[in-house]
């Protein structure tokens, strides 16, 4: 009978595996996605997913300081993402006028 560590074991990878998988439809989501705002999500989706990715690796290293990494990067990954949809209202409102 297995034990428990190895069935979490094989959980998180496997969903690192399907995080990785998905980071990657999402990048490409965002390379041709038709809109300017699909590209903006697909990005956001991109970034919280490699959060995600990062808190699974950080169990299944046994690291704690990445846990920091991952507020660091969610930090990051909000105010870029901020930042893309202000300059899509400014680029809205020049159009505008």
């Amino acid at each position: 009978m297995p034990d428990v560590n190895s069935i979490q074991n094989f959980i998180l990878v496997g969903t690192s595996i399907f995080l990785s998988v998905t980071v990657f439809i999402c990048l490409m989501r965002a390379a041709l996605g038709p809109r300017f705002s699909d590209r903006i999500i697909a990005a956001s989706m991109t970034g919280t997913q490699i959060i995600l990715l990062i808190s699974v690796l950080a169990v299944i290293v046994g690291e704690d300081y990445l846990a920091d990494i991952c507020l660091i990067y969610a930090i990051i990954s909000f105010l870029s993402i901020v930042v893309l949809a202000r300059s899509v209202i400014e680029k809205k409102e020049d159009d505008e006028e």
